[in-house]
């Protein structure tokens, strides 16, 4: 494959480039004036860090939305999903993909799509480190003021970021979640979500209902104070999404509620769990962090609850197949 004129050679390294290895800013050791990896600017070192809290806030507060995609082995998926952002009606934005190792590098799937043109796009290569880790990645390089998450095999409809922006602006919500679209196969259902009148209401509805009240993909968040939280829990294996939500809620952070569906989430094969199992032993984590109920027992009672939720789920799940 031809490079053309980009210079996104620095999007390729990994763990055996001594480049990959170059400490964060802030870190013992940093000369790194910036981690980011432009698509058509100077070649620059690979983000190759875990923790956000070692870094500065980048200062810039532009674009106003940097929509952040993590992905590891979805080409085509990935294409769409870009798509859709650059087709919508709002372009006050940025996309940053962090391509966590995929086995063939995202660069080439953009550059077959014809998008590394598009200087609003800013992709950075790592070697396989998680998906808290690369949203983390995602995080310390965008410059927009609000993040906003997209899924690699999730769209944004046509005015979904516009919805979010108006949203925004009119509210002053520092944190949104969305009403989304799921898609099977050639059938579409618009899924609303509740809204909660105290974050702690909401935080009770996280840990006790069967199907989680927010989808984490449209979620938009400001930028400072998704850094001031920490970012996303590396050491936990899975659940990532459901430990930063209930973190600020019990941080005292009261999501909106925007009740459009902006983003469309297509429900396949690979996204059902089928880690539902495992996934029970941190549940049991996140309801004793969360909790702290007066009434003992209480957390054994929500623990007995979840585990029968989750097996009953994996059941329908395996059953269907």
């Amino acid at each position: 494959m031809s490079e053309g004129p980009f210079a996104v050679r620095a999007a390729q390294l990994t763990d055996r480039d001594p480049r990959a290895l170059q400490p964060l800013p802030g870190a013992p050791g940093s000369n790194v004036d910036a981690p980011t990896v432009g698509l058509t600017g100077p070649v620059r070192p690979a983000v190759d860090a875990p923790t956000v809290g070692l870094t500065e806030p980048v200062r810039r507060v532009t674009p106003a939305i940097s929509v952040c995609i993590a992905v590891r082995d979805r080409p085509e998926l990935l294409v769409t999903s870009i798509r859709s952002v650059l087709s919508g009606t709002f372009d006050d934005f940025e996309i940053v993909v962090v391509d966590d190792g995929s086995t063939v590098p995202a660069q080439e799937c953009l550059a077959a799509a014809g998008l590394l043109a598009d200087q609003r796009i800013r992709l950075v290569r790592q070697k396989p480190s998680g998906i808290s880790a690369a949203r983390n990645t995602a995080l310390r390089v965008a410059r927009g003021r609000y993040i906003t998450v997209l899924d690699s095999d999730d769209e944004f409809t046509e005015d979904g970021l516009a919805r979010i922006q108006e949203f925004l602006t009119r509210t002053g919500a520092v944190w949104v979640y969305t009403d989304y679209e799921e898609l099977v196969g050639n059938s579409a259902r618009s899924i609303s979500l509740p809204s909660y009148p105290t974050a702690r209401r909401m935080l009770w509805s996280v840990l006790t209902r069967p199907r989680l009240p927010f989808k984490h993909s449209g979620m938009s968040i400001e930028r400072e104070l998704l850094l001031r939280l920490g970012g996303y829990d590396e050491k936990l294996p899975i659940k990532v999404d459901v430990e930063l939500v209930l973190r600020a809620l019990a941080d005292g952070v009261h999501p909106a509620h925007l009740d459009r569906p902006v983003v469309r989430f297509h429900r396949h094969e690979g996204s059902i769990s089928r880690r539902r199992i495992a996934g029970l032993s941190v549940w049991f984590q996140l309801i004793s962090r969360y909790t702290r109920p007066r009434v003992p027992g209480l957390a054994l009672v929500i623990k007995a609850v979840r585990a029968s939720s989750e097996i009953g789920k994996w059941l329908v799940s395996a059953l269907g197949r």
